[in-house]
């Protein structure tokens, strides 16, 4: 009995980065008291809230068999736009709106490559990578563009409400209300089980008659969108654009989704397992600064954290066959 209910603990994908947040969390309240500290806790987490973000769309695109490494990129594109357009003179509202369609347009760009043309995810938003961060570089060069209106600037520092004094940002409260709109989305809509179907077996989706093509798009749209959204916030929070504006953070993202224990192949995935890795990712992060760690060990415990997410729930098979057998 013992047996069989360590297998099932193991099978279930959300188990293992919960089991690995508590331990980190005891870990990092050991380095330091400020872990015991909610305001703090809370605090940190709104440097991550945009790459928290996009994470959810990854896990859509990831649990149908694609990926997109370009978000970063159409984050900085959309919002190095929306800059551009306000110092040339468009009023800012307009300029916000030219950047949020500027990350539809880029997820239109990647969406029908890969859905019509047939081209893989993987190579599409390498390419697409390099162009949209092309495009920053192009407009803005090395320089920084700021001085943006008053009530654009620090979105992060207003306050929605306190939790036992302790201070709730509106962009954590977004993202809190994203996670549970894109859970309902995928593990409680039609679109949710279309999407775990592709990611499955493809071939299978079409011969049931899904259009495969179109869900596709959509998940590539959503994408754009929603990091367009993340780059605008990520203006708000540094008070300024450069080409480099998430530069470099996709492995970032791509961890958070897998951690939370989706496959890289597609056809499993968890908004609630995303949900528990951004937690996990915020806390390891921190806590290794804290502690000083080299950004070369962080990025080392990153991957040690990440293969170990993988390998533990891959025990139950193991266990399985030699049950078989």
């Amino acid at each position: 009995m013992k047996y069989v209910n360590l297998r099932s603990r193991l099978a279930h994908r959300e188990f293992v980065p919960f089991a690995l947040l508590v331990i980190v969390f005891l870990v990092s309240m050991l380095l330091s008291s400020n872990f015991r500290d909610l305001a703090y806790l809370l605090r940190t987490s709104n440097r991550y809230i945009e790459l928290a973000l996009t994470s959810l769309t990854m896990t859509l695109i990831i649990t149908a068999g694609m990926i997109d490494l370009s978000v970063p990129a159409v984050m900085s594109c959309s919002a190095t736009i929306t800059a551009v357009l306000f110092h040339a003179g468009c009023p800012f509202g307009l300029a916000l709106i030219a950047g949020l369609l500027t990350g539809v347009l880029c997820g239109l760009v990647n969406g029908g490559l890969v859905a019509y043309l047939r081209l893989p995810a993987m190579i599409v938003t390498i390419g697409t990578m390099n162009l949209f961060r092309g495009v920053s570089q192009i407009f803005i060069g090395d320089k920084s563009l700021g001085e943006f209106p008053e009530w654009f600037n620090a979105v992060d520092s207003i306050t929605a409400f306190r939790l036992f004094g302790a201070r709730v940002s509106v962009t954590l409260v977004f993202f809190l209300l994203m996670v549970f709109g894109f859970y309902l989305l995928l593990h409680r809509t039609r679109v949710g089980r279309t999407i775990f179907a592709i990611g499955a077996n493809e071939q299978a989706a079409i011969y049931s008659g899904v259009n495969t093509k179109r869900v596709k798009l959509g998940l590539f749209l959503a994408s754009g969108t929603i990091a367009a959204i993340a780059g605008l916030l990520t203006t708000s929070r540094l008070l300024l654009v450069q080409y480099t504006l998430a530069l470099n953070t996709e492995v970032d993202i791509v961890i958070m989704v897998l951690l939370g224990g989706a496959d890289i192949n597609g056809g499993r995935g968890s908004i609630i397992g995303t949900f528990i890795a951004v937690v996990l990712v915020i806390i390891l992060k921190t806590g290794l600064i804290v502690a000083n760690i080299t950004t070369e060990t962080q990025m080392f415990v990153m991957g040690l954290i990440l293969l170990i997410s993988i390998i533990i729930p891959n025990i139950s098979a193991m266990m399985r066959e030699m049950k078989d057998k």
